[in-house]
């Protein structure tokens, strides 16, 4: 099976663009040049938030992902950091999930068979 790149990439981009666009989503200008508090420097979108996609990512692999090893800790802040950051990680993962574990017998030190 192939690493299905673009119907990942696709649901991480519309999950980004459906999070930015709810009316529910603060909108400040940059507090660095406006003065604010701490708060007004957070994320785009926090890790916590990444995870709920991860969800959905993990039903198209087929196998369940370790989410602390794969969202950047602190979040995004915009799409193309989170695409850029999590495809890799993903990518990786989905090759390791699909490589075949070679024997998980070891040789016996010192025993030699020949087969007759």
């Amino acid at each position: 099976m192939k690493f299905p790149k673009d119907q990942i990439e696709r649901k991480l981009r519309q999950w980004w663009q459906r999070k930015q666009s709810s009316p529910l989503r603060r909108r400040v200008a940059d507090p660095r040049k406006t003065g604010g508090t701490v708060f007004d420097i957070q994320p785009a979108v926090s890790s916590q938030e990444v995870v709920q996609i991860m969800v959905q990512v993990e039903r198209i692999l087929g196998f369940k992902l370790d989410n602390s090893r794969i969202i950047k800790r602190g979040g995004y802040q915009n799409v193309e950091e989170f695409v850029s950051h999590v495809m890799p990680q993903l990518q990786n993962r989905f090759l390791k999930h699909q490589t075949v574990p070679q024997s998980t017998t070891k040789p016996v030190k010192g025993v030699i068979a020949h087969a007759r």
